[in-house]
């Protein structure tokens, strides 16, 4: 679906915070579900910009979960929309999707009973930082919780950002921001022009910039040189059930990486119980399952979230 013919789609808004808003996909019934979906966006997303949303939305009202309730589709649209990414962090991430998890268990935002958080590209590691971060936090109430997990073009962005550049001049830039901003506590100054091209021209922090593309930075979650020892602090935390689908012909992928023996080493780093057997490859998908795709990615993506929901 191309991103500029998006058909219509009927909801519910919600606000959960402050300039905080997140929208239910209704497929025009007006009814709340017992259930929820909680879709996060990647750099630059916002509302309805992923292709597949409308479709995900629809299949939702399908879902079939033990408990026998329905579920809809929500996005929720952190602080980090948009162009805000340059200028947040996981930690902010974080808190947001809290409120918003909180908000849908209140009875003001529809008294929910099962939440599952979806994430695309870079939402990917608001998923994994709250199921193996914000889940262990001391004290965190009952309303918090989740059921699961989906990650969708889970890619390295420290690999994306340095494809196509010269290594040399990319590293070096980094190691600049490293020693004259975040070294020296300037990580919430705005960095000049140059780091800004490497940033799709968005205004990004050192502290952010230093994050995406850094070595083992807070948002390196799922680059290919990581070893078993990140990824026991990682994958080895989670304690619910998550999905993994990984793009077969993802543009943001450096052609060297090896797709499925990088996802085999996630199995190996999370416990079985809470591996997915829908996990896997999507043959043949682009990062956002839209143009350049081969035909049925989404109705494979559909499939699997189907089966993934079904057994919780």
């Amino acid at each position: 679906m191309s991103l500029d013919s998006v058909p219509q789609q009927k909801g519910i808004l919600h606000t959960y915070g402050f300039n905080l808003t997140a929208f239910e996909f209704t497929n025009g019934s007006d009814k709340v579900s017992p259930n929820i979906l909680i879709f996060i966006g990647g750099l630059g997303n916002g509302l309805l910009n992923v292709p597949y949303l409308p479709d995900l939305a629809k299949a939702a009202s399908n879902f079939h979960s033990k408990d026998g309730n329905s579920w809809n589709l929500v996005q929720v649209l952190l602080t980090s929309a948009y162009l805000g990414w340059g200028t947040s962090s996981l930690d902010r991430d974080i808190r947001e999707l809290q409120s918003a998890i909180q908000y849908f268990r209140s009875e003001r935002g529809g008294s929910r009973q099962k939440v599952v958080i979806f994430g695309h590209s870079t939402g990917c590691q608001d998923v994994i930082r709250y199921l193996t971060k914000a889940l262990y936090q001391e004290g965190l109430p009952e309303s918090a919780q989740v059921q699961g997990g989906i990650l969708q073009a889970p890619v390295s962005d420290q690999e994306a950002f340095r494809q196509g550049r010269d290594q040399k001049k990319f590293q070096e830039l980094v190691q600049k921001v490293h020693d004259e901003y975040i070294s020296q506590g300037r990580g919430k100054e705005i960095l000049p022009e140059e780091y800004r091209r490497i940033a799709f021209n968005v205004p990004i922090t050192a502290y952010r910039f230093y994050s995406l593309a850094g070595e083992r930075g807070d948002d390196d979650y799922f680059s290919s040189y990581l070893d078993e020892k990140d990824f026991a602090e990682s994958f080895g935390k989670i304690n619910k059930p998550a999905l993994f689908l990984y793009g077969g012909s993802d543009e943001f992928v450096p052609d060297y990486v090896d797709k499925q023996a990088l996802v085999a080493k996630w199995q190996k780093a999370t416990a079985p119980e809470y591996w997915s057997k829908h996990s896997g490859i999507i043959k043949g998908g682009t990062h956002n399952l839209g143009e350049g795709s081969e035909e049925g990615v989404i109705d494979e993506l559909i499939d699997r979230v189907t089966r993934f929901i079904g057994d919780l």
